[in-house]
């Protein structure tokens, strides 16, 4: 059999059906495990929801289990996403760059996600939901976070990119940055007493803005030194501290906030988001570490 022979089948397919799903790579459309691992573990928080929901291991009230797990694992998705870039050029590994747009689209579906069934938690009935939104500041604040993830989910592809032009369309996707600083605020704000999960987002999200702004620095954009990542994990974790003990002196007063410090340095409560913070920022520190000494050898 001949090359045309072999070849020909393959023109009469859709071109959706030869390049473009998330687990091919490059014009060609060849299968990336790579690409299908990631892609995998995207779905398996939308697979374990489908399993509680059938197995009714929701609660009592299940929508509501919903539309928390799919808003919290929104926004995790959102900080991997924004997370893509920094450690591509801490480890220097390009290929880290194909993940950037998978996991920003799985990110803004399962934030979609979440509003669609908060609208089903009241019916769809316009009235109502609009009617609760004017009056919620949290609802506000997520609602303007969700419309400007959806548009840099319609401008993600490669024909808008192509109609928009590399620098138009580099400055409206750094509408990523104010939207998940606006998530975090709406997760923030809607939860009742338990902010451990809003204040590790919030440690993280300040690393990463901290990460960007510091990088504009450098010069012919470099590499951020390892102390600098250093410092940025210890401020970031510092900050999160900071959150906490403001948070609980305005809800107690401030006589707790010597208790809440001293949790903070002892593991006898757990570890407190800071100190995860801080522990996932020093595993960053030593990752860029060994990758700086690994390149100055090669």
């Amino acid at each position: 059999m001949n090359v045309a022979t072999r070849t020909t089948p393959q023109k009469n397919l859709p071109a959706a059906w030869k390049r473009g799903w998330p687990w091919q790579e490059g014009a060609a459309g060849r299968f990336s495990p790579f690409k299908a691992v990631v892609f995998a573990l995207l779905l398996l928080p939308a697979l374990w929801l489908l399993w509680r929901t059938a197995e009714n291991d929701l609660g009592p009230r299940p929508l509501t289990e919903l539309i928390l797990q799919t808003g919290t694992w929104g926004v995790r998705i959102l900080l991997v996403s924004l997370f893509v870039t920094p450690l591509r050029q801490i480890l220097r590994y390009g290929r880290l760059a194909l993940l950037r747009r998978m996991t920003g689209v799985a990110a803004a579906l399962y934030l979609l996600s979440h509003f669609i069934l908060y609208m089903a938690n009241h019916a769809f009935v316009l009235d109502k939901i609009v009617t609760e939104i004017v009056k919620s500041n949290y609802l506000i604040i997520g609602l303007v976070a969700l419309t400007a993830l959806l548009l840099l989910l319609a401008t993600s592809t490669d024909a808008m990119l192509r109609r928009l032009g590399g620098r138009r369309w580099q400055m409206l996707h750094r509408l990523v940055f104010p939207a998940a600083m606006l998530g975090a605020w709406h997760y923030f704000l809607q939860v009742k007493a338990d902010i451990f999960q809003p204040l590790l987002i919030i440690g993280f999200l300040t690393w990463l803005l901290g990460y960007r702004v510091w990088r504009k620095w450098q010069p012919q954009g470099g590499t951020l030194p390892v102390g600098a990542v250093a410092v940025l994990g210890i401020f970031a974790a510092v900050l999160v501290v900071v959150i906490e003990a403001a948070y609980f002196s305005w809800k107690i007063g401030p006589a707790v906030v010597p208790r809440v410090l001293e949790a903070n340095l002892s593991i006898d409560m757990g570890l407190r988001p800071g100190i995860w913070v801080l522990l996932v920022a020093a595993g960053v520190t030593l990752t860029a570490g060994l990758a700086t000494i690994r390149a100055r050898r090669s």
